[in-house]
């Protein structure tokens, strides 16, 4: 018999079991599947956060967007002529229920044992504590993802009448993974232990120069995520009679060092590589094929990965 999580806080309320969730929607209680993170999601989400970690401890004076961390969240109001509310959260991973007094108490540790030195002297010690909750995945809860409300204003009004919101990642390139999360979302207050680790893994970094130091949280949110869209792009294939580009016509003249090139690729895709080659230098209007347009064809198409043995 699986065991319902049931806290006290702000309405609306929700019910969470292992893979489904009650939410109380405008229309009446409405029952959502609940869904764990992707592997390969928390495997991204992982990288981001020890690149980030890195740079901390480097002692840059400013970090890139943290793109694992502050996913755009979108909302919706039911009375508003554009309904839809977004704004960029900083976004982190909760312990299941058996771990949370646990690391509580550990975050709480730390905290006491850096009072008294330099918040930069302590940096380290505190990097300690949440990589080891971090990328603990046996402690984690990825069917849950959490966030503190600070402004009480329209993502926190609008959560109130409809307690359903997407979360929206975008990374860099080369890959872009990109993805959305579409959560049932509960309202914690102060005296839910769950608002406690989320504030306290907040005030770990709360004077490091990427944050804006805040006095009080009153409330924190709960994603519960119920369907996970992956959003990457990706090459789409090739519908002739939706192609706009112009193409250009005529033989290609070869230039000798990207011939020599091609050559060194096995003789039995050298002929696919020219044609797929020959067919983006079209696109593009060249009439020769050069070695920086053979290069540039092998880094914007995916049609041939074997391109490479031709390097």
């Amino acid at each position: 018999m699986s065991t319902v999580l049931k806290y006290e806080s702000q309405l609306p309320s929700i019910s969470v079991e292992a893979n489904a969730m009650a939410v109380d929607l405008p229309d009446g209680p409405t029952r959502m599947p609940v869904t764990p993170l992707p592997g390969h999601l928390i495997d991204w989400m992982e990288e981001g956060r020890r690149g980030m970690y890195n740079r901390l401890k480097g002692k840059e004076d400013s970090v890139e967007f943290f793109s694992q961390h502050l996913p755009v969240l979108v909302t919706q109001s039911l009375n508003s002529v554009f309904p839809f509310n977004c704004g960029n959260k900083g976004v982190g991973f909760l312990p299941k229920e058996e771990y949370l007094e646990e690391y509580i108490e550990r975050y709480r540790e730390t905290m006491e044992r850096t009072r008294g030195i330099a918040w930069e002297d302590s940096l380290e010690q505190r990097l300690e504590t949440v990589a080891e909750f971090n990328f603990n995945r046996e402690v984690i809860d990825y069917r849950c993802l959490t966030s503190l409300e600070i402004f009480e204003k329209r993502t926190f009004n609008n959560l109130l009448q409809l307690p359903l919101a997407s979360l929206h990642y975008t990374g860099h390139c080369p890959s872009y993974t990109s993805f959305q999360l579409n959560c049932g979302v509960e309202i914690a207050g102060q005296d839910d232990p769950r608002h406690t680790f989320i504030m306290l893994s907040r005030t770990m970094f709360e004077y490091d120069s990427f944050h804006i130091a805040q006095p009080q949280f009153p409330y924190a949110y709960l994603f519960w995520i119920s369907e996970v869209q992956d959003k990457t792009p990706h090459r789409v294939e090739e519908q002739p009679d939706k192609v706009q580009y112009l193409q250009q016509k005529g033989e290609m003249n070869w230039q000798k060092e990207a011939i020599s090139s091609i050559n060194r690729a096995p003789g039995m895709i050298r002929q696919h590589i020219r044609e797929t080659v020959e067919k983006y230098a079209r696109e593009r209007g060249f009439s020769e094929i050069t070695l920086k347009v053979l290069q540039e064809a092998k880094s914007n198409s995916n049609e041939c990965p074997a391109h490479k043995n031709s390097s």
